[in-house]
């Protein structure tokens, strides 16, 4: 069978650099419109009494609803539009139409100081220009339409603005050479590095504590277990103690041998039963 290829929704890019490369393609001064938002009941008030007072207009003095049809928001390259439609015969006819060059919604566009619903439209002709209220029911309706308008201007057309700035101040400065000269060098400096380790206060006091350092064996070779009289693991008291005792008698008898010389034969000779 034949190979589909499947596109992701999230992976296309924005419609309007969608129409910009078509334009590009098909060798079109004029770019293609695309639709940001369709809501499908809006209300059109006309004519509406000037602004009560300095902070503008309010809905609650519109009276008179003359027309009441589709509202669709689109795009052209920079531009907005707002166009009120109204199908007849299985068409649709453009009943008023609001352009916004350069996308600045807040010079056509002005809610009311009463409602969130309900805004002001300014029409324009050539040089003439006309206001005329638009309403819609549902607030959601209301709050999507307004979004429309501000995302568009601080997405696409600010952040355009933004990147042909950058882009012609970096091509304004001058390229800096970073390459190295003749004869320089460039040393880096690391922390700690080449400096002796410092002794820790553990490891200085060890011996003051009495187990960093060991005493001496005693002369002779015996054990120090034996000589400070610990008793080895395993054995008995009872069979310890007998075992010393002949070892002091005959450290006695050899000292007294020693220093009576006559009666070493009394001393050595055996006890009478």
């Amino acid at each position: 069978g034949s190979s589909q290829s499947h596109w992701r929704c999230d992976s296309l890019p924005s419609p309007r650099l969608l129409s910009r490369g078509v334009a590009a393609m098909e060798g079109m001064e004029e770019e293609l419109e695309y639709t940001l938002l369709n809501k499908k009941d809006v209300m059109v008030f006309h004519p509406i009494p000037p602004a009560s007072s300095s902070s503008g207009h309010k809905a609650d003095d519109w009276t008179s609803c003359i027309w009441r049809g589709r509202a669709r928001v689109v795009g052209k390259g920079s531009d907005l539009g707002i166009k009120l439609l109204q199908m007849k015969d299985g068409s649709e006819n453009l009943f008023a139409q609001c352009k916004i060059p350069n996308g600045e919604h807040e010079k056509y566009v002005e809610r009311t100081v009463d409602s969130s619903r309900y805004f002001v439209l300014k029409i324009t002709n050539g040089n003439r220009h006309e206001y005329i209220g638009m309403g819609f029911e549902d607030r959601n309706d209301a709050f999507d339409f307004n979004c429309t308008l501000s995302d568009f201007k601080s997405t696409w057309v600010d952040k355009e603005q933004e990147c042909e700035d950058m882009a012609n101040a970096a091509a304004k400065v001058p390229a800096k050479d970073l390459s190295l000269k003749e004869g320089q060098k460039i040393t880096i400096n690391i922390a700690g590095l080449g400096k002796k380790r410092e002794q820790k206060p553990s490891d200085a006091s060890a011996g003051a504590g009495g187990f960093g350092i060991l005493a001496p064996p005693p002369p002779g070779g015996g054990s120090r277990r034996q000589q400070v009289g610990v008793v080895p693991l395993g054995s008995q008291l009872q069979t310890q103690a007998p075992q010393a005792q002949p070892v002091m008698a005959a450290a006695a008898l050899t000292t007294g041998s020693q220093d009576f010389g006559d009666f070493g034969d009394f001393a050595s000779a055996p006890a009478a039963a």
